[in-house]
């Protein structure tokens, strides 16, 4: 009975083996098959994306240079900026020491014409 059991599974292994190797082998010429696809579909989409990547790069670049070169022309106008508040603090300055010079002087030419004028007039009636 041992021996008949041990017969009938040794016919199930080898119809097993005989069923498997074919689907192995159909297996192995799909997965080749699917590689070789693969590969003639990604290759160029691979390429493809490489480039765009490149021209991402180039554009990145181009970007920073040109923030870079905001960031200066803004530095630039700032510092322009405070140049101008200076200078306008200057002229401010100047302009009032000019006010009260120019008002000053006013005032002097006005009192010395009036002490003039008044002396000129006591001169006149003491002759």
């Amino acid at each position: 009975m041992n021996t008949i059991i041990l017969g009938v599974m040794a016919v199930i292994v080898v119809l097993l083996a005989v069923a498997l190797v074919p689907l192995i082998l159909e297996l192995r010429r799909m997965v080749a098959a699917l590689r070789q696809t693969m590969e003639k579909q990604l290759n160029p989409a691979l390429e493809e994306l490489q480039a765009t990547l490149k021209s991402v790069k180039g554009v990145t670049d181009n970007v920073n240079a040109i923030t870079e070169d905001v960031l200066q022309f803004s530095s630039a106008l700032q510092n322009a900026g405070k140049k101008i508040s200076v200078v306008n603090a200057a002229i401010d300055s100047i302009a009032s020491s000019v006010t009260i010079r120019t008002l000053s002087l006013k005032a002097g030419i006005r009192t010395a014409l009036s002490y003039f004028i008044a002396n000129l007039m006591k001169k006149g009636e003491k002759s």
